[in-house]
């Protein structure tokens, strides 16, 4: 219908990613794709205008995003598509998700007592008669863990929540108890930061979103947790 809004499609099978796109108050299809295990070589233009990340090009979190995006696309034409993805870096190097619990306990022994950053690229696309180049964006939390003993980090890893985490834990679950702080976006380090997903997501059309800061406290209040203090933490 002309005039109607478009069709918005999340193009993640993260429970947390939809949970916290439904908070803003979007109406939305999930698809899940294999699209970040693609390993074709991108376009020139899009390697061009990634936003700077101090990691290997495959894995650039908002290049991730953009093959998800992608891989919806033929599922989901004329719709808004809003991909993501999320990755844990320390020392320079990438804690994807863990193989199994020895790998899951050893991530966490390298996290605890120290600071690392947390990176979830975003990328939008729009239907439209003539191809837009996706919107794309970048988003940095440093986390600081606690220093937390071996017996603790086993007892985390067998309630099996970390195994399938960037990072190999869940700041939004039992994994929270083990941080000490965070500066930048909360919602970032969860996989979706609502800040800029909401921006994206006015640009590209899409109406009627609840506020970030709103939808953020409303969040944490289902979760039954309290807002870290701001700064330096924010939605």
């Amino acid at each position: 219908m002309a005039g109607s809004a478009p069709r918005l499609v999340l193009a993640s099978a993260s429970p947390r990613r939809r949970e916290l796109l439904g908070w803003l108050g979007a109406t939305f299809q999930a698809i899940a794709t294999d699209g970040e295990e693609q390993d074709d070589a991108p376009p020139a233009e899009l390697v061009a205008a990634l936003p700077p990340c101090p990691v290997p090009l495959a894995t650039h979190p908002t290049l991730l995003a953009w093959r998800k995006v992608q891989a919806a696309c033929a599922e989901a034409p004329d719709s808004v598509i809003i991909g993501a993805d999320t990755i844990v870096v320390l020392d320079g190097d990438v804690l994807g998700k863990p193989r199994d619990e020895d790998h899951a306990r050893a991530m966490l022994a390298r996290l605890a007592g120290r600071q690392h950053t947390v990176y979830t690229g975003l990328v939008v696309v729009r239907p439209g008669p003539a191809p837009e180049p996706p919107a794309l964006a970048l988003v940095a939390s440093d986390v600081l863990i606690a220093p937390v003993r071996a017996e603790t980090i086993a007892a985390y890893v067998a309630t099996g929540e970390p195994m399938d985490k960037a990072g190999a834990y869940g700041i939004q679950g039992l994994g929270g108890q083990l941080v000490v702080s965070v500066s930048g976006s909360y919602t970032c380090v969860v996989g979706l930061p609502l800040v800029e997903t909401y921006a994206l997501l006015v640009q590209a059309g899409i109406s009627a979103l609840h506020e970030p800061a709103d939808a953020y406290q409303r969040w944490l209040h289902a979760q039954g947790k309290e807002p870290l203090p701001c700064p330096p933490t924010f939605p």
